[in-house]
């Protein structure tokens, strides 16, 4: 049996994009590293990057739908199959993008939990009667002066945190944000490109 050329087309398209997808899958599993504490600024560079690469796969898309739903179309079958192979490869590179956004969404939230975590533990530190135990064993006629410099070392290192806290918080709420937006873009590529393919299936004739 003769498989038409548009058939292997979107055959040879639909395994490279799963292949593709699943390496991305192994990928990002065995690169998943516990959160650090890097500078908040890169984070924010790097959220900045994928926010206006996500702008332009929106923009890619909605041209993309245009232009292969436009009734005035000129295309071939096969040049449609081959433009839906190309943005189905884009399809998995954007849902790769929002997998990357999760990732992030997820050790800033690791992160803030740690950071209050610390602060609760500051605030314990910080009252009058565990500065004096902390102080326990230690002599001199400077013990006073000593208790005042842990307080005030312990009260900067808190200020330090609440900043850190502070910054955080508002990343994780762009952040969310982000994903939020992300996941609809994926939705957006699903919705539109699957129909795509499935007319493109239906013009098949299995004894051609």
């Amino acid at each position: 049996m003769k498989i038409p050329a548009t058939l292997a087309l979107l055959l040879i398209a639909l395994v490279a994009v799963t292949v593709t997808a699943d390496r991305v899958s192994a990928q990002t599993s065995s690169q998943a590293v516990p959160p650090s504490s890097a500078s908040t600024d890169l984070v924010a560079s790097e959220l900045a990057l994928l926010r206006k690469s996500l702008q332009t796969l929106n923009s890619r898309l909605q041209a993309i739908t245009e232009e292969l739903l436009s009734p005035d179309s000129k295309q071939s079958d096969n040049e449609k199959v081959k433009q839906i192979a190309t943005n189905l490869d884009l399809l998995t590179h954007t849902e790769e993008r929002a997998e990357v956004l999760r990732k992030q969404l997820i050790e800033l939230i690791e992160k803030e939990t740690a950071y209050r975590t610390r602060m609760t533990q500051m605030d314990e530190d910080m009252r009058p009667e565990n500065i004096e135990r902390s102080m326990a064993g230690i002599g001199g006629t400077r013990t006073a002066e000593m208790r005042d410099t842990r307080r005030r070392s312990l009260d900067s290192e808190r200020k330090g945190l609440e900043s850190l806290l502070s910054i955080t918080a508002q990343s994780r709420i762009r952040l969310e944000e982000d994903v939020r937006q992300a996941d609809l873009l994926v939705a957006k590529f699903r919705q539109r490109l699957f129909p795509l393919i499935d007319k493109q299936l239906e013009k098949l004739n299995p004894y051609d």
